[in-house]
């Protein structure tokens, strides 16, 4: 551990002399130092200690209340105070309230509808299967015809690129000019 002592001496005593009023001084510093140590590392680990106490309580409180809170019963009325359903638990109504969001009719946007109303004719699920399954179908048809039409592409060329290469040289008579330079 390393100290560092700052003394100022602003007088001595009458009964002391200067030898006891620097150790005494000294004394003091060490002690004062050793002190606010220990007083910051206790204050930390209080702090610490009391913070994951704290946090643990206050997850168990929650995890209570919620438990609780699902556990509920729940009824619904309509707005003269009549039942109109009731739950046994909050899950249920979650799940009824989940099941009947995806099988509620929309329209060619998606957007919910009456199934009387024109244009209705899908089920929320039935439109988010065929709108990734058109999603699918077209991303993987236009990557297809981008290949087989570069595919076709090249092969014209190199097929262009040796018959015309051939063309040319009976037309220039690349041969007989071959022969002659041997």
């Amino acid at each position: 551990m390393k100290l560092n002592l700052e003394i100022e001496l602003d007088w001595i005593d009458e009964e002391m002399n200067l030898d006891d009023t620097v150790k005494q001084n000294v004394i003091n510093a060490v002690v004062k130092k050793i002190q606010t140590g220990i007083e910051e590392r206790t204050e930390k680990t209080i702090n610490n200690t009391i913070d994951k106490l704290v946090v643990s309580k206050i997850n168990k409180m929650t995890s209570q209340v919620f438990n609780d809170f699902m556990k509920r019963e729940l009824t619904i009325t309509d707005s003269y105070g009549d039942q109109i359903k009731s739950y046994k638990n909050i899950r249920e109504f979650i799940k009824d309230k989940f099941d009947n969001f995806m099988i509620q009719p929309v329209n060619e946007k998606g957007e919910a509808t009456e199934y009387d109303r024109y244009g209705t004719k899908f089920r929320r699920l039935e439109f988010i299967i065929d709108k990734q399954l058109k999603t699918f179908a077209n991303e993987f048809t236009t990557d297809a015809v981008k290949k087989v039409s570069e595919e076709i592409r090249q092969h014209v060329k190199d097929g262009l690129t040796t018959k015309l290469g051939s063309e040319l040289m009976k037309v220039l008579k690349v041969d007989k000019m071959l022969q002659l330079s041997e």
